[in-house]
């Protein structure tokens, strides 16, 4: 699977389409999702449910395989949700995007990521699949409570993976398009399922890096 915050209509189009169809994900989500890449998924997937945006609320996700896909009714920014039979087990994952914690007023956003995060969980623990995934642009490194609280819901998929092989996870994130990357961000948390390998790989156009992570179901 894939996720990847692609800044609206900064990433280019035709090098997401390379990216995505280079990498061959069988499940996508993006956040920040405007036409360009609304289109992009549209293009390569014949299953998607797709909500493009500005103002960092255009969302989709999008599956190689037949699926449920639609809307995740979170406060105040709205995710998305697949819910697919993977060789006889069920797989639920959401992708979302939790608000910016370092924009005033300060106090509304400690709210907003509260309010978000509980109803994240309370639909997580209300879910009865084989696997379950929350992965997106969590806008916290785990250095932030609100990365610990998930973590303490949910592994971290991409930190076991590299933890496997005595290794740091990769970060995802730079102050600006092209620049290096300066935090991990970005991530993928599991129940009933373990990463097998994650990479992390460059949108042209975006200040965040695409996450990659190979699944399987426990």
């Amino acid at each position: 699977m894939l996720t990847g915050n692609v800044l609206e209509e900064q990433a280019d189009p035709r090098n997401l389409a390379d990216l995505i169809n280079g990498l061959d994900p069988d499940l996508v989500f993006l956040q920040e999702m405007a036409g360009g890449p609304s289109r992009v998924l549209a293009d390569i997937f014949k299953h998607h449910h797709l909500i493009p945006g500005l103002e960092c609320l255009g969302r989709g996700v999008a599956s190689k395989h037949d699926a449920e896909l639609g809307s995740l009714d979170l406060p105040w920014r709205a995710g998305t949700y697949a819910r697919l039979n993977v060789e006889g087990l069920t797989l639920t994952a959401a992708g979302v995007h939790m608000p910016n914690p370092i924009v005033f007023p300060w106090w509304r956003a400690v709210k907003e990521r509260r309010d978000q995060v509980d109803a994240l969980l309370a639909w997580a623990d209300d879910q009865h699949s084989d696997g379950l995934i929350v992965a997106g642009d969590m806008n916290a490194s785990p250095a932030w409570p609100l990365y610990r609280r998930l973590a303490g819901h949910m592994e971290d998929l991409p930190s076991q993976v590299a933890t496997g092989v005595g290794e740091a996870p990769q970060r995802t994130w730079g102050w600006r398009p092209g620049w290096p990357r300066m935090l991990r961000i970005d991530h993928v948390f599991g129940r009933g399922v373990h990463a097998v390998g994650t990479s992390v790989h460059p949108i042209p156009g975006s200040d965040h890096h695409a996450l990659v992570v190979d699944l399987a179901i426990d």
